[in-house]
């Protein structure tokens, strides 16, 4: 009888014990927050860095804890991948194109996996699906960037802190800009600088109606630069000119050379008119027709210096020196 009761105390002590082990692993697990008796699928996370990231953390997906994190493991040098348990009533709002990043649980509480979903369509995930992490700004980046730009910031600091001092030094400096003299000259040049702006204003505006009326206007402007046909007509005019002047001068010469046979009295015309009232006659005609000449050349060469005709003459100028 004795031996039935220790056989009976020992199964009973046997079950209590195992009791215990079941309630403190559960204990455990559920202290670990891992997903014991829910249903759930096994999906991965790859990272590079898991920033102390630990087994039991949560998932987190548009703030609602959706699964934990069931394990680590390293797959490469620069490639993690993070098991997550998700659970099973999840899944149809979670889709493959996801992204992740491995956040903090407010300032300083625990590493929490997050979630973050994406434009597009995409299917639900399945056992087994790769979620790829988020590009983001990391925090000792960050911070690094901060610290440098702190370190630079306090650098501006000093010098103008410096600057200011030798600026509250300069007994000159001050003299000069309390000096009423030096203020009215400033004004008077910013005065200067605004009345030549608005003139220049004023000078783009007319500048910018003469152009409009030039080329709306129908005056001979207009028609000398815009009118192929009239321009040619007037290349023509011009080049019966210039002919025009050429024959006045040749024929000067010849007149020059009558003059001359007839003071020195050779041929019949020397002797009709070696008398001094018809000389003096064609003297004068002679020089009215070289004044006339001189007038003509003269005027030509204003015309060359003009700018509507200075590109004509410089085209036959060029049309000669071709020729020869």
């Amino acid at each position: 009888m004795s031996e039935d009761k220790r056989i009976s105390n020992a199964k009973l002590g046997a079950l209590v014990l195992a009791g215990l082990l079941f309630l403190v692993f559960s204990l455990y697990m559920i202290g670990k927050n891992q997903n014991i008796f829910g249903s759930s699928i096994i999906v991965i996370a790859e990272v590079e860095e898991v920033n102390g990231l630990l087994p039991g953390n949560n998932v987190r997906f548009k703030g609602m804890d959706v699964g934990t994190v069931s394990g680590i493991d390293m797959i490469t040098d620069s490639t993690i991948h993070v098991k997550m348990l998700i659970h099973k009533s999840m899944v149809p709002f979670i889709l493959k194109n996801a992204k992740t990043t491995i956040n903090s649980d407010g300032l300083m509480g625990n590493k929490i996996i997050q979630i973050h979903p994406m434009d597009g369509s995409s299917a639900p995930i399945e056992v087994g699906d790769i979620l790829y992490p988020l590009e983001q700004l990391d925090t000792d980046r960050l911070m690094e960037q901060l610290g440098s730009s702190g370190d630079a910031l306090e650098l501006t600091l000093q010098n103008l802190a410096e600057i200011t001092g030798k600026f509250n030094q300069s007994e000159a400096l001050w003299s000069l800009l309390a000096d009423p003299a030096l203020s009215q000259e400033i004004k008077s040049t910013l005065g200067e600088f605004k009345k030549a702006g608005n003139q220049a204003a004023q000078l783009a505006r007319e500048g910018k109606e003469m152009i409009a009326e030039f080329r709306g206007g129908e005056g001979i402007m207009n028609t000398l630069f815009l009118d192929t046909l009239e321009s040619q007509k007037l290349e023509n005019s011009l080049t019966q000119l210039q002919n025009a002047a050429t024959e006045a001068s040749n024929l000067l010469n010849q007149l020059n050379q009558v003059v001359a046979d007839i003071e020195s009295e050779k041929g019949t015309a020397g002797m009709l008119i070696s008398d001094s009232v018809v000389k003096s006659q064609i003297e004068r005609t002679l020089e009215n027709v070289e004044k006339s000449t001189a007038n003509f050349n003269e005027n030509m060469e204003a015309l060359k210096s003009n700018f509507l005709f200075r590109r004509y003459f410089k085209k036959k100028e060029k049309e000669a020196g071709d020729h020869n």
